[in-house]
Order: C-alpha cells, then sequence, then structure tokens
C-alpha cells in the first residue's frame, strides 16, 4: 500500500547538536508529534534536503526535539546539509526516502568530486 507521505515534502527546522554516541549513523530525531503530522514514522528513512543537497537518514523519535523539525546530531552529514552562516539551526525539506541510509562513504565522494 503507497503511504500518502512518500508523495509529500515538510518544511521543518533543522537542529545541530552534540550527540558522540552517533556520530557515524546517519540519524534524525524528529519531535513525535511532526513525525505524526508529516506521516513519518520510527525506522522510516527520510530524505532531507537543503538547496541542491540531499542526506538519507534513519528516523528516531525524541520529544525534545524542535516541534516543528528535528535534531541531527553533528556529523559528516549535519555538515554536509549546512553552511557556516546556519551552521546550528536551518530551515530544510524532508519527505520519505527512496531507498537506504546515506554512508559517510557517500558524502565524501560526492565532496571529493567537486573538487
Amino acid at each position: 500500500m503507497l503511504r500518502i507521505a512518500r508523495l509529500l515534502k515538510f518544511e521543518a527546522l533543522i537542529i545541530v547538536a552534540r550527540h558522540s554516541a552517533e556520530q557515524k549513523e546517519a540519524v534524525i530525531y524528529l519531535n513525535p508529534e511532526f513525525a505524526k503530522r508529516s506521516g513519518i514514522k520510527e525506522g522510516d528513512i527520510v530524505s532531507v534536503v537543503k538547496g541542491d543537497r540531499r542526506v538519507n537518514l534513519k528516523v528516531k523519535l525524541l520529544d525534545t526535539a524542535p516541534e516543528d523539525g528535528g535534531i541531527i546530531p553533528n556529523s559528516i552529514f549535519a555538515s554536509y546539509l549546512s553552511d557556516f552562516q546556519n551552521f546550528k539551526s536551518f530551515r530544510a525539506y524532508i519527505e520519505i526516502a527512496e531507498g537506504g541510509e546515506s554512508k559517510v562513504e557517500d558524502i565524501l565522494k560526492i565532496v571529493m568530486d567537486k573538487k
């Protein structure tokens, strides 16, 4: 059965925060109410899109995440999406992803290929 959420994009506030246990894991902590409104469930893979950059992250729910978005641990995934003017928080779009989580190697390849 096709989930309607797969067809939609949701604007979200993304906060970058220190969370040492999962710096290498492609994860986003979404506010449970935001996730529910967006049709996203814990364990889903979502694409976080900012401009021309996209990262696929596994969803975990966290009550202390922003009401209108989520938290990405300070990692290569957060660094790739953010910029120097808005490193600690930024607005991005979230949508249900096709495929699996992004890997560190994927991001490194994209960055190195642009040089």
